[in-house]
């Protein structure tokens, strides 16, 4: 379906409307702040964003206690949406929205394996773009939505939210991983009691949102439309991100207030429309001149790095310190590394092959479960690319060994 096509009529695909707390009763969710709590990853959170320029949410009334852990598996819209992002740098997921016909899909997803392919998938979304304060709501969103022309489009969306709305997303995906479903679900209630509290205005939603990466960081706090995502957060830390967003930023690219706040510093893992490295700047500045020089680092220095592709074409690949294989590759525009999960160890997109004896830290548990999923596994060689950092060290073996990095048909 054509895109203009798509936009008549108007009221049947586009359409503007607020939002208010969803009228969900706390006792409808099973141990309300009871559930148990899990460690605080101490890894560094500021990078750890997917770099993305565009965030596509399918709304859904399922609640997240039915949802499978690899919803893609089950929803071929999703996969095929996914490929269509992300050559744009979008990405996709579901969110349960429980304000019914507000965001009602059209065929909801289903929970099994098994499809009737006369009945297709379509969904109720929400699209964000990088760069702009407003998102476009979208009644219909199935396999023939002209997503290239919704993304890349520079003109004003013919409907879009006002500025003035914030859009919480919380994971709570918690079939995928318990932290999220646990730490997830309270800190999505503590959300909706604490905004309860507040005058009614209508402009805060709040959304819980499947699988996003980076679950060892749960609870994940996405918020949208300014693209920032925040990981770590426990329920006594709600009210301050709240007071982060309200009044919202004038501008998504413009946060003075919001970089200089405590909450900030400790729990921002990275925004929409940023490169990690930039991700990292943006960080670096919002420090006490005092503590930047132990995130910063020397941008200047650059090595050469080998790759030889699956046709054994040979290339050396500019790289700088603190960036891992998966990066360097994917700036290089290396085949066969895709890199979706933007190195949070949820895909195998990034697969390589390494010499036996390179100086590199075995896999960890997770690693090895992914590498499962990874095409062509060669046992003692395959790892995933961004798992491995790029050192002085490793520079200097591969130039003293004569070895390279082999890359994988697909």
């Amino acid at each position: 379906m054509r895109l203009a096509q798509a936009l008549q009529p108007r009221s049947s695909v586009l359409y503007r409307f607020r939002f208010s707390v969803p009228p969900i009763s706390l006792s409808n969710r099973k141990g309300v702040h009871t559930r148990p709590d899990h460690p605080i990853s101490p890894d560094p959170l500021h990078g750890t964003a997917p770099e993305h320029d565009a965030w596509l949410v399918l709304h859904t009334t399922r609640p997240p206690s039915s949802w499978p852990s690899r919803i893609e598996a089950s929803s071929p819209l999703l996969r095929e949406l996914k490929r269509k992002l992300t050559p744009l740098k979008g990405t996709v997921t579901f969110a349960y929205s429980p304000e019914g016909g507000k965001a009602q899909a059209t065929r909801d997803m289903e929970t099994e394996f098994g499809w009737d392919e006369a009945s297709p998938e379509a969904y109720a979304a929400t699209l964000y773009r990088a760069g702009s304060s407003e998102c476009v709501e979208l009644t219909r969103v199935d396999a023939s939505t002209d997503i290239r022309s919704l993304v890349s489009s520079t003109a004003k969306p013919p409907v879009t939210l006002p500025n003035d709305e914030v859009h919480f997303y919380v994971c709570t995906h918690g079939s995928r991983d318990c932290r999220c479903g646990d730490v997830g679900a309270d800190v999505a209630d503590t959300l909706r009691e604490e905004v309860a509290k507040l005058p009614p205005s209508g402009r805060i939603r709040i959304s819980e949102v499947a699988h996003v990466g980076g679950h060892v960081w749960a609870a994940n706090v996405l918020v949208y439309p300014f693209g920032d995502w925040f990981g770590n957060i426990r329920p006594r830390d709600v009210p301050s991100l709240l007071s982060l967003f309200d009044p919202p930023p004038s501008s998504p690219l413009d946060y003075p207030s919001l970089t200089s706040h405590p909450l900030f510093r400790a729990h921002w893992r990275g925004r929409m429309g940023l490169s990690k490295d930039q991700q990292t700047q943006l960080y670096t500045e919002s420090l006490p001149k005092e503590e930047r020089a132990e995130v910063s680092t020397d941008s200047s220095q650059s090595y050469s790095i080998p790759f030889t592709t699956w046709d054994d074409h040979k290339v050396m690949v500019d790289a700088k310190p603190g960036q891992n294989l998966m990066e360097v590759a994917k700036a290089a525009g290396l085949p066969s590394i895709e890199g979706i999960c933007g190195g949070q160890l949820e895909c195998a997109t990034c697969h390589v092959y390494l010499p036996p004896t390179t100086p590199v830290h075995p896999p960890t548990e997770a690693e090895e479960d992914m590498l499962e999923y990874a095409i062509g596994r060669k046992e003692g060689e395959s790892r995933l690319g961004c798992q491995i950092q790029v050192t002085p060290e490793l520079v200097e073996w591969f130039r003293r060994e004569g070895k390279d990095i082999k890359l994988p048909r697909f």
